[in-house]
């Protein structure tokens, strides 16, 4: 090699070096991060939910056998095989993701499942009770005059029995049957509140305000505010009806004369069997609304001699499968269950919401409030003489007794409400019965005998139910108002009314009571409204003296007091 080559062997080696690097192999690539906690939470939620539909889904099939055909059908065997779906695990799966969610749309979803998979778990949970209470309560009799007769049929008896001493002998005699049926109440309580605290709510009460979507100390003022606005036209109002109906001064009459008191005789006669369908059907057809045309929706009419002779509304698949249960009946109260489950099978029946959560889950008051719409149809003027004929002194005496029963109802709830709370919020130990005497005395205003205290279990509702029905009556109020308002009072002939119904039935139950309150343009949930067509009806003038309004739904407390992100 010659000296000039020498100085060239570096520049090569390195040129070399260089040219091995860039043929170096690729580097491997980088592996997708693993998925978030959110992410395996929703995948894991969303089989849940679709479990639980299809499982709802076979359950309303067997429902709807037995409640048209009455054939025997067992729904505790749909469970078979599903043992693992509603757990503790997969109820804090729920609400774990329900927290990790910013969107309101979606928290509302998982709060609407949430509450759903807790009410199965506290079911089965109690389903010992439950059975045992149902089983007794329908085997329960007591003797009268050597008669034995069956507990369940005393309002039915008592309506009917005309004489005073008959219905008090009749009460009376069927309060000792009760003491068993009291025993397995009380043990369902004791569970309950047990259950509440693994499902990890704070109190009996915070779980209540899930369910409920509701500030249930808030609803509390108001129920507290109706009681008082409404105590000196209540009484007034009851004086009168029991004047007329009972010939007896409204401080003489006793719990015993409620059922009585209360039964519209008056029109009986203008909802003869066999016209109940199609008065509902007439009304809708001013609307423009036909639900017997209607694809998705399957009527059942036929005469069946072990078919339920209650109407029902069941939707096996939101909005694909909505069926209706009809059997004709006659009379006053069979109309007005007609149009309450047409108003169900309505809002169902057009509702676009794809989601399960929010199409079929979720608190009961919207859907409530449009059933009441219809069913407060029994309460105007126009449609009773327009549908039924009724018209003049009868048309007002009717009136005057179906719009003291809404009141007394109001009342009703109003009282049920404050009791249940005060009840499960007290610390010391109470007497569940004294306290149900003190409360219930003043809803009444009828003063509470032993016999009467011992109906405080009966009595009793489970996790605050009338939250649901005191407001759903207030907002079905503020929509015949509106309708009324943009329509004309004959509002059911109207196509637009339709429409704008139809508008609202499209959300199914994605929206709250208090949103589709704003959403016909209310400012929320305000009693002002029905509690003034009360008064106009019954001469008495009612005013609530309030700042405020129904509040909207809390946050929905999780597990170890977690709060999730509150719904809109």
């Amino acid at each position: 090699m010659g000296v000039d080559m020498l100085p060239r062997i570096p520049l090569l080696l390195a040129v070399a070096c260089c040219l091995g690097a860039c043929h170096k192999a690729p580097p491997a690539p980088s592996l997708p991060p693993p998925p978030t906690e959110a992410e395996r939470l929703t995948a894991d939620v969303r089989s849940l939910a679709s479990r639980a539909e299809a499982l709802l889904e076979a359950q309303h099939q067997l429902v709807w056998v037995f409640w048209t055909e009455g054939r025997h059908v067992d729904v505790s065997a749909t469970y078979a095989g599903q043992e693992d779906l509603f757990t503790l695990d997969n109820i804090r799966k729920v609400d774990r993701l329900r927290q990790l969610t910013k969107d309101p749309r979606e928290v509302r979803a998982l709060t609407a499942l949430h509450s759903h998979f807790a009410g199965e778990y506290l079911s089965h949970a109690l389903a010992e009770y439950n059975d045992a209470s149902a089983n007794l309560e329908a085997s329960l009799t007591f003797t009268v005059e050597g008669r034995e007769l069956r507990y369940r049929d005393l309002e039915r008896l008592l309506a009917n029995e005309r004489n005073a001493a008959r219905r008090k002998a009749l009460y009376a005699a069927a309060t000792p049957s009760l003491e068993r049926l009291n025993q397995t109440l009380r043990r369902k309580e004791v569970r309950a509140e047990e259950l509440v605290k693994e499902l990890g709510f704070a109190s009996y009460e915070s779980f209540g305000g899930e369910l409920r979507q509701a500030d249930l100390a808030q609803l509390s003022v108001l129920a507290e505010e109706i009681l008082q606005a409404t105590q000196a036209p209540y009484r007034v109002v009851m004086e009168r009806l029991a004047q007329r109906e009972l010939g007896v001064a409204f401080k003489d009459i006793t719990r015993a004369d409620i059922p009585r008191l209360f039964r519209a005789r008056e029109v009986e006669d203008a909802f003869p069997k066999g016209e109940s369908l199609t008065k509902a059907q007439a009304t809708l057809a001013g609307m423009k609304l036909d639900l017997a045309a209607l694809k998705n929706v399957q009527i059942d009419s036929r005469d069946l001699p072990r078919k339920n002779t209650r109407p029902l509304a069941l939707a096996v698949r939101v909005p694909d499968d909505v069926r209706v249960s009809f059997k004709p009946g006659s009379g006053v109260l069979h109309q007005a269950r007609v149009l309450h489950e047409f108003g169900h099978a309505l809002h169902l029946a057009f509702t676009q919401e794809k989601r399960f959560e929010l199409a079929r889950l979720g608190n009961p008051t919207v859907g409530e409030a449009y059933s009441s719409l219809f069913e407060d149809l029994l309460e105007d003027p126009v449609w009773l003489e327009e549908h039924a004929g009724v018209s003049g002194e009868e048309r007002a005496k009717y009136l005057a007794t179906s719009s003291a029963h809404k009141l007394y109802l109001i009342r009703r709830a109003a009282g049920r409400l404050l009791y249940q709370l005060e009840l499960h919020r007290r610390t010391t130990e109470v007497d569940p019965k004294v306290l149900y005497r003190e409360v219930l005395s003043r809803t009444d205003d009828i003063p509470m005998t032993d016999e009467d205290a011992e109906r405080y279990l009966v009595d009793q509702e489970d996790f605050f139910q009338s939250a649901d029905s005191f407001r759903a009556w207030f907002l079905a109020g503020q929509l015949q108002a509106q309708l009324k308002a943009r329509f004309g009072p004959s509002w059911w002939h109207a196509p637009q009314a339709g429409e704008f119904l139809k508008g609202l039935w499209t959300q199914g139950n994605a929206l709250s009571a208090r949103e589709v309150a704003q959403a016909i343009g209310e400012k929320g949930i305000e009693p002002d409204v029905l509690l003034l067509r009360l008064g106009t009806t019954l001469q008495v003038p009612i005013r609530l003296d309030m700042q405020g309004e129904e509040p909207g739904p809390i946050p929905a407390p999780g597990p170890e007091g977690v709060t999730a992100p509150p719904a809109p």
